[in-house]
C-alpha cells in the first residue's frame, strides 16, 4: 500500500513540475519585446505569538528595460492568521522617482479565506488599499487612489522537497476622482519559495501585469526576488532550582 502511495505521489509531482514548466515557457515566449521590471524585496518577520506576526519590508523597484529606478518603499504590517483565515493591515511609505522625488503614503487592509487540499492550499483574498501624495492636498489636484483587489492563489505542497511553487491571478478595481475607474488591470503570478533554514526563506515571483481600460494599454513583466528573515523571541532559560536559595 505504501509503495502504491509513493508511486502516485511521484506521478503527481511530475505532473505539477510539467505544468509549471509549460507555464513558465509560455510566459517567456510571450514576453518577447516587452518592458521588464525588477522588484527586489527583503522582509523582517517578527513572530509575536502563534497567531500574530509583524512584518517590516523594504522593496526597490526598477525598470530593467530603461535602466532606471522607479520606486522605493518601506512597509510595516501586522498579520493575524489561523488555519482558515488571514487578516492583514499595513502602512507603506513610498518614494517615487519621477522628474522629481514624490513621497506617497499607502494604507491597506485585507481578508483571506484559506482552504487546504491533499497537495495544495487555495487562498482567496480581498484587499482594499488607498494611496495619496504626501504634502499635496485636494486643492492642488491630489485625490486618493483607491483600489479593491481580488486575488486567488494556489500553493503546491511537494513532499520530497522544501520548494513550494505557486500560481495566482489578481484583478484590480480602481476608484479615483477624475480618473478612469472600474476594473482596470490584472496580474498573473507564478513563483516559488524555498525555506533555507529556520531563520529565513528565499523566493522568486514572475508577474505579468496588463492594463485593460487605457488607450494602448501597458503590459509589464516583473521579476521579483525576495528574502524573508524570521525573527523569534528568545525563550528564557529556566534557572536550575536551588533548595538553599
Amino acid at each position: 500500500m505504501n509503495h502504491l502511495l509513493d508511486a502516485q505521489t511521484k506521478i503527481m509531482i511530475k505532473k505539477i513540475n510539467l505544468f509549471i514548466t509549460l507555464i513558465l515557457l509560455a510566459f517567456i515566449i510571450s514576453a518577447q519585446n516587452k518592458e521588464f521590471e525588477g522588484w527586489t524585496s527583503n522582509t523582517f518577520r517578527f513572530k509575536i505569538n502563534n497567531d500574530f506576526k509583524f512584518d517590516i519590508e523594504n522593496q526597490l523597484r526598477s525598470n530593467i528595460s530603461r535602466f532606471n529606478i522607479n520606486q522605493f518603499f518601506t512597509q510595516g504590517s501586522i498579520k493575524y492568521e489561523n488555519k482558515q483565515a488571514k487578516v492583514n493591515t499595513g502602512i507603506r511609505i513610498i518614494q517615487e522617482f519621477k522628474s522629481k522625488i514624490e513621497n506617497h503614503l499607502r494604507y491597506h487592509i485585507d481578508y483571506a479565506y484559506v482552504t487546504d487540499f491533499a497537495m495544495s492550499t487555495l487562498t482567496l483574498r480581498l484587499r482594499f488599499q488607498t494611496k495619496n501624495q504626501m504634502g499635496v492636498t485636494k486643492n492642488d489636484g491630489d485625490y486618493p487612489e483607491n483600489d479593491l483587489r481580488y486575488r486567488a492563489k494556489v500553493k503546491f505542497k511537494l513532499p520530497t522537497t522544501k520548494l513550494k511553487p505557486y500560481l495566482g491571478f489578481e484583478v484590480f478595481q480602481h476608484f479615483e476622482t477624475g480618473a478612469i475607474n472600474g476594473f482596470n488591470k490584472y496580474r498573473i503570478l507564478f513563483g516559488g519559495e524555498y525555506k533555507l533554514s529556520k531563520k529565513g526563506k528565499l523566493g522568486l515571483s514572475i508577474i505579468r501585469e496588463k492594463q485593460w481600460v487605457y488607450w494602448n494599454p501597458k503590459t509589464s513583466w516583473v521579476f521579483m526576488p525576495y528574502y524573508v528573515n524570521y525573527i523569534k523571541k528568545k525563550k528564557k532559560k529556566k534557572e536550575p532550582f536551588n533548595q538553599f536559595d
